[in-house]
């Protein structure tokens, strides 16, 4: 349980401190280094998986009543997915910044930021889960103004830590009102404990607490309306870390969510945080999908989308959780295996755009046009990627909303309105996924940048082809994913609904 853990946190004291030691050559040393933990963390999670799978949970109290992780399947897909993509990135990043400076301290931030995903996953209470919460926080801030000779990264590395911090002091305070009335941050024992409280006193407790935790955590899921530093954060970032935060970490800061309001469940209240989550979810693919349609910077577009991609995984897990009724574990499977894809979608396309932006330096879509017929092995990716977050087939995109659908029409009643909802924010997005295709691969006249690009390293190359490989293969061969995803799914389901 702790070793893969250790595994991040301390190959990112040994890639730092090599760093220190030996700058020259330095880029591809401590890509190399950090990608080779990032691997054997994975490594370590695999030979878990027959053992979770099979109905296992192991688990380890590092202090007696205190401190307990546990590889549980939500835990184990989160791991795999988040240590996945870390990997890519990672690899991805050892040419993209080969000639940058301080990169002993990039690839340190981001084992950390991986160790903090990680840790979301494993903790078994509240404040630890909150402690890994700001790991992963903390390490990200940097990584996003790493580019400090420029001002807009370093604005939106400073506007994302301070509605960063907001958020975490606020879900703080809904952790601390549990604390107060229960005496426990164990997440098996907070509903024991309120339910000996009365009745009236417990809803005002289960609702206060529960609004508060939404909204700390849901600045860093980019719940809208505390969505407003994602366009800077991610479209400023180095592309690898872009990938990660649109992959997998705003991901993480919504199962922070879920898994701080599971305690509260079978305490009447869980239907209404299931309805407050769709309406929070419409609200939330509507706005991301309309802003994204306006922009003309490629990074900014696909941050701005990945707001939306917010938007249906809530969905799917309001569905889970219940609108009207008990909720279904098909809306679980949904928002999980939109997350696993949705590593390899965004993180893939955003990986593409990188590559755009090493070869041209630009963002510009109008600056950009016909890149993609000079590029192939990046543009074709590109149009994979963003038709699979579209949800086109054969593709992830189309199981996983494909899944999302169902759950809705199996709810019933309201829950049809925000199925609808969600179809028709589908065809909104068509509006800047095919102009921006339009212009990277099939425009007739070639952007100002294009003369004099650079050479897309192939080692960039070969990681968007394996993102882009994962999206096939867990379109055209779904049960690859569901068979780490639905249990995961079938785990989430007993928390809301314990039998």
């Amino acid at each position: 349980m702790v070793l893969p853990e250790f595994l991040l946190l301390f190959g990112a004291l040994t890639t730092y401190t090599f760093g220190r030691i030996r700058r020259r050559r330095w880029s591809r040393s401590a890509g190399g280094i950090a990608t080779l933990f990032a691997i054997a963390t994975l490594g370590v999670l695999a030979t878990a998986i027959p053992v979770v799978l099979g109905g296992k949970i192991p688990s380890v109290s590092v202090t007696p009543g205190g401190i307990r992780l546990a590889l549980d399947p939500l835990a184990l897909l989160l791991g795999c997915a988040g240590t996945g993509l870390l990997i890519i990135s990672s690899l991805y990043s050892i040419r993209y910044l080969e000639v940058e400076k301080g990169t002993e301290k990039y690839y340190a931030l981001l084992l950390l930021m991986g160790a903090g995903v990680l840790g979301i996953g494993l903790a078994q209470d509240l404040f630890n889960m909150y402690v890994f919460f700001e790991l992963m926080a903390i390490a990200s801030f940097p990584l996003v103004a790493y580019h400090t000779s420029t001002w807009e990264p370093v604005k939106a590395g400073t506007r994302y830590a301070l509605m960063s911090a907001t958020g975490s002091v606020t879900a703080l305070f809904g952790i601390s009102t549990l604390f107060i009335y229960t005496g426990t941050l164990q997440m098996d024992g907070i509903g024991p404990a309120l339910s000996s409280v009365a009745p009236g006193t417990v809803r005002s407790i289960v609702l206060m607490a529960g609004g508060l935790v939404m909204a700390g955590f849901g600045v860093k899921a980019a719940i809208v309306p505390f969505h407003t530093w994602l366009p800077d954060a991610h479209s400023a970032a180095p592309s690898g870390i872009s990938a990660m935060l649109s992959g997998i970490v705003i991901e993480a800061g919504f199962i922070a969510i879920i898994k701080a309001l599971s305690p509260l469940s079978g305490l009447a209240t869980q239907l209404s945080f299931g309805f407050t989550l769709a309406l929070f979810a419409a609200l939330t693919m509507t706005v991301g999908n309309l802003i994204a349609l306006k922009q003309r910077d490629l990074k900014r577009m696909l941050a701005c989308s990945s707001i939306a991609q917010m938007g249906y995984i809530m969905l799917a897990f309001a569905f889970g959780m219940g609108l009207s009724g008990k909720g279904t574990e098909l809306g679980f499977i949904g928002g999980l295996y939109h997350i696993l894809g949705h590593v390899f979608m965004k993180g893939g396309a955003f990986l593409c755009a990188g590559a755009f932006l090493y070869a041209i330096r630009t963002r510009n879509l109008d600056e950009m046009k016909g890149i993609g017929k000079i590029l192939p092995l990046v543009g074709i990716p590109y149009t994979l990627c963003v038709l699979a977050l579209n949800g086109m087939p054969p593709m992830t995109g189309f199981v996983s909303e494909l899944f999302i659908i169902r759950a809705g029409i199996e709810s019933g009643g309201i829950a049809m309105v925000f199925v609808l909802l969600m179809l028709g924010n589908i065809v909104i997005s068509l509006g800047y996924y095919i102009p921006s295709i339009n212009a990277i691969m099939f425009s007739k006249e070639e952007g100002p940048k294009l003369t004099g690009m650079r050479p897309v390293p192939f080692l960039m190359q070969v990681t968007i082809l394996i993102a882009t490989l994962f999206i096939l293969i867990l379109g055209i061969f779904p049960q690859a994913g569901l068979g780490i995803v639905s249990p995961a799914a079938a785990y989430l389901y007993n928390r809301f609904f314990p039998v």
